[in-house]
């Protein structure tokens, strides 16, 4: 088994894979519900609804058309999901995760010296698919 690392790995969006990624963050969160009744010394819980969001920045590179696409999402006046693909190697089908996505926020950051970056998040709308 080896260790996975940057050069492994794959952000792809609506089918295309986004050439220059600097970081990707996938959270998938569960809620606990609380089930403790009066009288009752120690709390209890159930499970709960399932929430899946990530966030990652792109570098900017006018030749990239999945970022242009990314950044152009949130600007369309249309409505509906996107797919994503988070590809931890991509020379297996583990450690693969999908899903369709609604872009919640891209932004652009730059600071003296450094590149263009752009920042995005996104809320996976439905559960996403895959596995570690």
């Amino acid at each position: 088994m080896a260790i996975k690392t940057a050069s492994t790995a794959e952000l792809r969006f609506n089918g295309s894979a986004i050439a220059k990624v600097r970081d990707v963050t996938l959270n998938i969160n569960r809620d606990a519900l609380d089930t403790t009744g009066i009288g009752q010394p120690d709390r209890t819980y159930v499970e709960g609804i399932r929430s899946s969001s990530g966030s990652g920045t792109l570098m900017y590179d006018d030749a990239d058309t999945a970022t242009r696409n990314i950044m152009n999402r949130i600007l369309a006046d249309s409505s509906g999901t996107s797919q994503v693909d988070l590809i931890i190697d991509n020379s297996t089908s583990l450690g693969n995760i999908s899903g369709s996505v609604v872009i919640t926020q891209v932004g652009l950051s730059v600071s003296v010296g450094d590149l263009v970056n752009v920042p995005i998040s996104f809320n996976f709308s439905g559960k996403p698919s895959g596995s570690f």
